[in-house]
């Protein structure tokens, strides 16, 4: 990743000085806007014609960008809310897309699941456990759903030596959110099931099976559910993103009564969630992450540190 040119364009200066540190420690700042790989600002004016682009913004800059210019053409998309939570977040989104440039052989794996939204580095806890935790599921019917919220329960339990006893409503948001997104993915993604009710169980052919990973880094809980189909049309995502950009505040925004469609009901789970990722590979796979920050030194004191990422590749 050192190679990995990164021009840095931001205009708020409480936020240059660390993005610079991290770029410079991972990859390679680029001095000149022409030779970079990647084109990292958070003015949604600003562009590069030749290499990749993410915009950044803080929620509190959105009502700015009300009225402006079409924000189409970025690669990626990151509004955050808290200036420490940010360099966490974009340093994820710029290795997604190193490992989207090199094009390695399997970096649809590496791009997505739990490992993509959280640092899954080994270590060992005080206790002699190791960590990350990491658990995987094959979910190839509806009526598992149940199975696995109970599982998602017990999985809290297995945490408290890490986290101490924490609030039921951590386990709670995490059971609720995991619930909407395998929805999601059993019916919605799912061309041949659609259009079924969902009070009526179904079975999956094994092609059609949904993967759902957890992962506990000590700190922050990540929950990953990807699909085969990679239906969830940008379209949609890029609608979603102009309601984002275009619109008051985060704490304002009531998508039901301005009828906008957020693709797998994204702001309920943003309102639970710290981070909410989408990523999206045309007719391949749609993976749809959230990160559940647990510790409570990454818990702000009036709101939650929260982050939008978004990406999606073209079909080839």
């Amino acid at each position: 990743m050192e190679n990995f040119k990164v021009y840095l364009n931001v205009t708020d200066e409480n936020i240059k000085s660390p993005l610079k540190d991290m770029i410079d420690k991972n990859f390679k700042l680029s001095e000149k806007e022409d030779d970079c790989d990647l084109y990292l600002t958070d003015e949604h004016s600003k562009k590069s014609k030749s290499a990749i682009n993410i915009l950044i913004s803080s929620v509190v800059k959105i009502p700015e960008f009300k009225g402006q210019a079409d924000i189409d053409g970025f690669n990626h998309y990151v509004v955050y809310n808290e200036n420490d939570f940010l360099v966490d977040r974009v340093h994820q989104a710029i290795q997604r897309q190193w490992i989207l440039k090199k094009g390695a052989v399997n970096s649809t794996k590496e791009l997505t699941g739990v490992r993509a939204l959280i640092n899954m580095e080994e270590s060992e806890h005080s206790s002699g456990v190791k960590l990350p935790i990491f658990k995987t599921f094959d979910v190839k019917s509806s009526r598992e759903r149940n199975k696995l919220a109970e599982e998602m329960e017990k999985f809290f339990e297995q945490l408290e030596p890490f986290i101490g006893q924490q609030n039921p409503t951590f386990a709670q948001y995490a059971v609720e959110i995991q619930e909407e997104l395998l929805m999601n993915a059993i019916w919605d993604a799912n061309p041949k099931h659609e259009k079924s009710s969902r009070t009526i169980p179904i079975e999956l052919d094994d092609s059609e099976k949904v993967r759902l990973e957890w992962g506990f880094n000590g700190k922050d809980l990540a929950i990953s559910v990807r699909d085969n189909f990679g239906r969830l049309n940008p379209k949609i995502m890029s609608k979603y993103v102009k309601f984002i950009f275009k619109t008051g505040t985060q704490e304002s925004h009531q998508l039901g009564e301005r009828d906008v469609s957020a693709g797998l009901g994204m702001y309920m789970i943003l309102q639970r969630a710290n981070i909410l990722s989408v990523f999206i590979s045309q007719g391949k796979v749609t993976d749809v992450g959230v990160v559940i920050c647990i510790s409570k030194k990454k818990r702000a004191k009036n709101q939650s540190p929260k982050a939008l990422d978004i990406i999606h590749i073209d079909k080839e």
